[in-house]
């Protein structure tokens, strides 16, 4: 019985600490926290509820009530830090971000043929890079569509969130850093903006629940296809964030050396979480 209860506190303890990890991914760009969902073994539970709440999370809620605390936890004793970093030393920080984002590439293109890459696989990694590079591009751009913090565009940052731990691979904070929202989100959820956080929240519940078991369908039936769409959307979002202006001679090297870094970084983590699955 001390055993048992001993073994309890220990699965406990883990799982908190695996939400800690999850929470973290959620303000990090490079890291998805559906793949992190999968490394950790929740990846089906958690869908499971989001596709039949009521009995699923009858079924998981010991599993899951933990890592959810441990994600908030681990959400919250980040932020600080990444939207000081994104404050002060911007161009610094963007650089090592699409560094992370870049290692995990290798990964990304690996899983995704996991399964024999068919004609439609490539059309749709082309399809979906042409897509969102085009659409973020004219974000950029256009001065009548350009991002300017809101409650609308806080939604659509959660609703971001919601789908990079729906779509395994895909980054949430890569693609807010891109729209220029990781700053706004990071100081609203440091501060406890309810402004920011409740249409955060609303965002990335709402994608959750109205989309999970739509993904969860279309990756079982269309794996290789699912895999290149978010392959696209990882490299479309990654190249505009690429260092190409720089002060000094010494700006331009340490840029691109955080570059490298952050892609080491990422690659590395990708090899242990092999590792960890095996």
């Amino acid at each position: 019985m001390e055993k048992a209860k001993r073994n309890r506190t220990v699965s406990i303890i883990l799982a908190v600490f695996q939400g800690l990890v999850i929470g973290v991914s959620g303000i990090l760009p490079g890291i998805s926290g559906g793949v992190l969902c999968i490394v950790f073994g929740i990846y089906k539970p958690f869908m499971e509820v989001l596709a039949s709440p009521f009995s699923g999370l009858k079924k998981h809620w010991r599993r899951l009530l933990p890592v959810g605390l441990g994600a908030a936890a681990g959400f919250f004793m980040l932020v600080k830090a990444v939207s000081t970093l994104i404050e002060t030393h911007e161009a610094l920080a963007t650089a090592a971000f699409a560094g992370l984002v870049l290692g995990t590439i290798p990964s990304l293109w690996r899983t995704a043929g996991k399964e024999k890459r068919s004609k439609a696989s490539y059309i749709s990694l082309l399809a979906s890079f042409v897509m969102f590079y085009t659409t973020f591009a004219l974000l950029k751009s256009s001065s009548g569509l350009s991002v300017t913090p809101n409650f609308l565009w806080f939604a659509v940052g959660g609703a971001i969130w919601g789908l990079s731990i729906v779509l395994p691979g895909l980054s949430s904070s890569a693609i807010l850093l891109f729209l220029g929202l990781l700053g706004p989100i990071a100081d609203g959820a440091m501060a406890f903006d309810f402004s920011v956080l409740i249409p955060l929240a609303v965002g990335g519940v709402g994608s959750l629940i109205l989309l999970a078991k739509l993904i969860n369908i279309l990756y079982e039936k269309h794996f290789s296809v699912m895999s290149h769409i978010i392959l696209g959307i990882v490299v479309a979002t990654t190249l505009p964030i690429l260092p190409t202006s720089y002060t000094s001679l010494f700006d331009a090297f340490l840029q691109i050396f955080l570059v490298i870094l952050g892609f080491v970084c990422a690659y590395v983590f990708d090899i242990i979480s092999q590792k960890v699955q095996q």
